[in-house]
């Protein structure tokens, strides 16, 4: 165990006065007793959760480190997508690790009142945390649910050591010593048109809404000290964020699961195109992909076919199968 961190089995008590954050970790260490969750000192809020040595077994440790610091249905389709290439290129991606927001945690400065966590109650915030850190664990990647701007975890980056880091819905400002770190870049995936100036910060569907827009688009930008505001790596083609007949919605949430669509498929060609710029010996970010010339026509038609009210609820954020991997 780190000398900067504790154990945290000693917040898991039965007691009948539980808090909501107590209650998640709870449930976590019930599905596998072997995890292991530690209360790292120094920091405001937050634990360090390790899986079980049982879920590390077939973990993949070689290829390109990668770090996911990704929440809310958003980011695990970001993660789910990291985890398919992993699967689906053995040898060439290693996910080191989650980093995630932490929602039933009262201390965690989040941004929470602002964000999407808003439109959901405590019980379905802990569904969203619990369901990511869930899907780490058992694929055997330890988990971070605290303030990363610490000594902590610049030590905890160190020893993950990644090459590359993809960020989606997090709730904290990342800070310099996070985003020189990686050799390949740091990248966020953004649900707005950042090319025009729309929708940066935490509310990039009620712009949309606030504007009555047609059209979006998902951008990849490298990250910066200033939210939403670094180069542009790429952007997806056009996605349609009206009704039928061209009818427009103010239903924020219907308008933003529309937007996961191309996520997953940006998300593959980043990586993979990084895959490849180590293979041929190449250092440093990535500058430029051209989605909209990788997108199939059959693809970019679906992106703009109207929004369905009945799907609501129903857009599973998990790979598409027929996501292409160009390595």
């Amino acid at each position: 165990m780190s000398e900067n961190a504790s154990s945290g089995n000693s917040v898991l008590t039965n007691s009948e006065q539980l808090t909501p954050r107590q209650e998640l970790l709870l449930k976590i260490k019930e599905h596998n007793n072997g995890r292991e969750i530690r209360t790292p000192r120094g920091i405001r809020w937050g634990e360090l959760i390790l899986p079980a040595k049982d879920e590390t077994l077939n973990k993949n440790a070689e290829g390109l480190k990668v770090l996911a610091i990704c929440s809310w249905t958003l980011g695990f389709l970001a993660f789910e997508t990291l985890k398919l290439i992993e699967r689906r290129l053995p040898g060439e991606l290693n996910i080191v690790g989650l980093v995630t927001d932490d929602p039933t945690d009262g201390n965690a400065k989040i941004s929470k009142k602002r964000r999407f966590w808003r439109y959901y109650d405590s019980n379905q915030q802990e569904e969203f945390e619990r369901g990511i850190i869930e899907s780490a664990l058992t694929f055997g990647i330890p988990c971070y649910t605290g303030e990363v701007k610490n000594e902590f975890f610049r030590n905890l980056l160190k020893k993950w050591n990644p090459d590359l880091v993809v960020v989606s819905a997090f709730g904290q400002i990342i800070d310099t010593p996070i985003i020189d770190y990686p050799a390949y870049g740091i990248y966020n995936v953004h649900p707005a048109d950042l090319l025009h100036h729309f929708g940066a910060g935490p509310q990039p569907w009620e712009d949309l809404v606030a504007r009555k827009a047609e059209t979006t688009r998902v951008t990849i930008h490298k990250v910066s000290t200033t939210i939403d505001s670094g180069d542009i790596v790429g952007q997806s083609s056009p996605i349609n964020v009206r009704l039928k007949n061209n009818i427009f919605t103010d239903n924020v949430r219907l308008v933003g699961e529309k937007t996961l669509l191309p996520v997953d498929h940006m998300v593959a060609e980043l990586v993979c195109q990084i895959i490849l710029r180590r293979k041929a010996g190449m250092v440093g970010p990535l500058n430029k992909i051209d989605f909209e010339r990788l997108f199939s026509q059959k693809f970019k038609d679906k992106l703009m076919e109207s929004i369905d009210p009945a799907s609501r609820g129903h857009l599973l954020p998990l790979p598409a199968e027929d996501i292409k991997f160009t390595v």
